[in-house]
């Protein structure tokens, strides 16, 4: 047992050294408690991973592909994607918490975590991770599903995510954003909520979440860590595909790939509040009675 914990702390701190020893000198960061290097390894990570993707995907939908699938009157403003980036640049301490907290649980012993393929052979892998995943779908389902149904929740944590539901409103750069800009919109009004700030928010609003509810939608990921053998890498790289997943089904451009839950379902769920919780695949939505078809936009699927 012992070995096998060394072996996840030789791992992250691997990790650590690749990340923090690109961008930052050794004498900087070196000296610093090993939790505190991987909290600012995930931070430096998962905002590389927002702005590269939110690049890299806002140039092919806006540019290469200009009025194919956004139409220029719906098309997010550089100043609105400028003010997402900055907001969203808040929310990351917060987000990468989540994976750090988890590596410090596997570090100590505390999961069935397993550090190789080879500890457990490929065909446990691949049922283990079917598991995961199905536990994730499930977790993340009911945890959405809740944060509407239960008033409190949806009030002071889901309500900001729902705040505008225009197709101008989402960007790729929207994926993280803070609850903060309910607070923004008071402090740089004074107080007051006026009618150009709020123009401002409906074009930036897009994927906004308060933090804690954008934590609590990516626990069943930890939660699985406790039930099922999980390869450790596996599991980081899956916790950080949910920032790239999330700016996908906001993006308003349905990939059309059944069963997944694409954005065409999920712009659904933006309208009607009452339909399409699931996250990767309609799966969810199907056993539960929620699922809302997208073709027609009329028809509830039973």
């Amino acid at each position: 047992m012992e070995d096998q914990l060394h072996l996840f702390v030789a791992e992250t701190s691997f990790y650590n050294r690749i990340v923090l020893g690109t961008f930052l000198p050794a004498s900087l960061w070196e000296t610093w408690p090993h939790f505190v290097q991987t909290w600012l390894r995930n931070y430096i990570a998962g905002t590389l991973t927002y702005l590269v993707s939110g690049f890299l995907w806002c140039f092919y939908i806006y540019y290469l592909k200009r009025n194919v699938y956004v139409p220029k009157d719906e098309t997010p403003s550089r100043r609105a994607m400028r003010l997402q980036i900055s907001v969203a640049m808040k929310a990351m301490p917060w987000y990468t918490a989540l994976p750090t907290l988890s590596e410090y649980m596997v570090e100590n012993g505390w999961t069935k975590c397993f550090s190789s393929i080879n500890d457990v052979g490929w065909l446990a892998y691949f049922v283990n991770l079917a598991a995961y995943l199905i536990f994730v779908e499930f977790g993340i389902y009911w945890m959405h599903r809740e944060l509407h149904d239960i008033k409190p929740l949806y009030k002071y944590l889901h309500a900001t995510h729902h705040i505008y539901n225009k197709q101008n409103t989402l960007s790729p750069f929207a994926a993280v954003l803070l609850g903060h800009l309910l607070l923004l919109r008071e402090k740089s009004m004074g107080g007051t909520s006026k009618p150009v700030f709020v123009k401002e928010m409906m074009l930036t609003q897009g994927l906004a979440f308060h933090p804690l509810d954008g934590i609590l939608q990516a626990m069943p990921h930890v939660v699985a860590l406790f039930l099922f053998r999980t390869h450790f890498l596996t599991h980081i790289l899956l916790l950080f595909l949910e920032a790239i997943w999330t700016a996908n089904i906001h993006d308003c451009i349905d990939g059309k790939i059944w069963p997944v839950m694409g954005a065409a379902y999920h712009t659904i769920h933006h309208t009607t509040y009452r339909h399409n919780y699931g996250h990767y695949t309609v799966w969810m939505d199907w056993m539960f009675g929620t699922l809302y078809d997208p073709v027609g936009s009329a028809k509830k699927v039973t």
